[in-house]
């Protein structure tokens, strides 16, 4: 609907209708945002330089799975930052509301976020949620425990929630659109 009125208006100015790919995509498919998984050392028992990378590949797969998997518009991670960067300047940790935030103003349908949290070398916790960003009621609130080499473990802890997100929004939007 965006859209259609960005044109109507720039042909009623005399101008090009120029609508930028993401929007074209988001018309078509459901737009979500996927905010970096924050890493949590509180209660690690020993902390090793590695470990914020185990967050890093996690979000990583968490963005490469729903991108592959075609129903969703994964919004740019560099457009997600500087939403971020205006949204939270108070430096507090992004929670609901500010990740809903984010995600209204890239006009995103949906928000993704979540913490990797180390406990032991062998233990690691992966906790993630999907937000409806219009509803502004969490759709999945997932918990998984990752046992075993955490820079693999991560990794796959995100792919299993991203592919419940892919298939919860799915089937949203067969409820909607029917």
């Amino acid at each position: 609907m965006r859209v259609r009125i960005r044109r109507l208006i720039l042909l009623l100015l005399g101008g090009v209708a120029a609508v930028p790919l993401a929007a074209q995509t988001r018309a078509a498919r459901p737009a979500i945002v996927v905010l970096n998984l924050r890493f949590d050392g509180e209660h690690a028992t020993v902390l090793e330089p590695g470990d914020t990378a185990v967050a890093r590949a996690a979000t990583s797969r968490l963005r490469a799975t729903l991108r592959a998997s075609g129903g969703l518009a994964v919004v740019d991670s560099s457009a997600v930052a500087d939403a971020l960067a205006a949204v939270a300047a108070d430096g507090n940790p992004c929670d609901s509301a500010c990740a809903r935030a984010v995600a209204r103003r890239l006009h995103a349908d949906w928000v993704a976020a979540g913490t990797v949290m180390k406990t032991s070398n062998l233990v690691w916790i992966l906790t993630a949620e999907l937000l409806d960003v219009a509803r502004g009621k969490p759709v999945l609130a997932d918990s998984y425990e990752l046992k075993g080499d955490a820079t693999r473990m991560g990794p796959a802890g995100a792919d299993v929630f991203a592919q419940r997100v892919v298939k919860a929004v799915t089937q949203r939007q067969a409820a909607v659109d029917p």
